[in-house]
């Protein structure tokens, strides 16, 4: 049984520069047989794992013991047993741990956001998925591109580190801040490329939303007549990437009840700040 999680490790910056060395003897000896992948910051230690059979708690907690200075936090996701959860471990205790079933919902249920310009030119369509509890993935386009993105919170603060695709399934840029403050953009060097499984859920993810939602210009055109034929009935510029007629109408139809710009979103209050951290850095260029 394969086990997706991801290993936070924050505190004081002397202290975690001893246990990154630590970690990475810890992880040479304890995943044989599954995959780590690192990704620290400029203030935390992050690493992502695939784990088979279960978590090595008791490791991470030794770890924990010799460096009390640090929080570890676990997050997982089983999808095998139906569960993802998340633990905290300090000075060797886990002082909190929580565990959730995953809910199976379609892939079209996934919170979406749609917006465009008065002229009906795509502005911003984002779907997302809740990976972890501070994790979400997606896919995101506008009229002339597209991305899939990652974005994490580190538990208990506002530090938020955005990672995006450029062409390639690895990611190449990231952002780096908090809420209500500003995002500093970087590159990736060298990019990491998205493991298998990670890749194959976000272009299934992509490819349903794009199926409902979105038509490009550069499709055959036996399949994009009836649109190219309703854009020119009503107007509108035909770009890269466009909203399909059915759904363009919905949203103009709610410009009309005063909504600017005009859009149309699932997205629940608690994920409000993802799709505005994505207008804000990566689709303002």
């Amino acid at each position: 049984m394969l086990i997706h999680a991801s290993v936070t490790v924050s505190g004081e910056r002397l202290a975690l520069i001893a246990c990154e060395a630590r970690m990475r003897r810890l992880l040479s000896a304890e995943f044989l047989k599954g995959e780590a992948t690192e990704r620290h910051g400029e203030e935390v230690l992050r690493y992502d794992l695939k784990v088979e059979g279960g978590i090595p708690f008791p490791a991470f907690a030794d770890a924990s013991r010799e460096f009390p200075q640090v929080r570890f936090v676990v997050e997982w996701v089983n999808v095998a047993a139906g569960q993802r959860g998340s633990a905290t471990i300090v000075d060797g205790r886990v002082v909190t741990q929580e565990a959730d079933p995953i809910a199976v919902t379609e892939s079209s249920e996934h919170p979406i956001y749609v917006s465009v310009a008065e002229d009906g030119v795509l502005r911003l369509a984002l779907t997302v998925l809740r990976a972890g509890r501070e994790e979400w993935r997606g896919y995101v386009l506008t009229a002339t591109r597209d991305a899939l993105i990652r974005v994490t919170r580190l538990p208990g603060t506002d530090a938020i580190e955005f990672y995006a695709t450029v062409g390639s399934p690895e990611w190449s840029v990231v952002w780096r801040g908090g809420l209500g403050s500003q995002f500093a953009r970087g590159e990736v060097t060298p990019p990491v490329p998205l493991d298998k499984a990670e890749f194959s859920e976000l272009d299934a993810l992509a490819r349903d939303f794009v199926a409902s939602w979105i038509w490009f210009s550069s499709s055959p055109e036996e399949e994009i007549a009836i649109e190219r034929e309703r854009y020119a009935r009503h107007g509108f510029p035909v770009t890269d990437a466009n909203v399909r007629s059915v759904k363009l109408k919905r949203i103009l139809d709610a410009s009309i009840a005063g909504v600017s710009p005009p859009a149309y979103s699932t997205m629940p209050a608690d994920d409000q700040w993802v799709k505005d951290l994505v207008l804000k850095t990566w689709a303002a260029g």
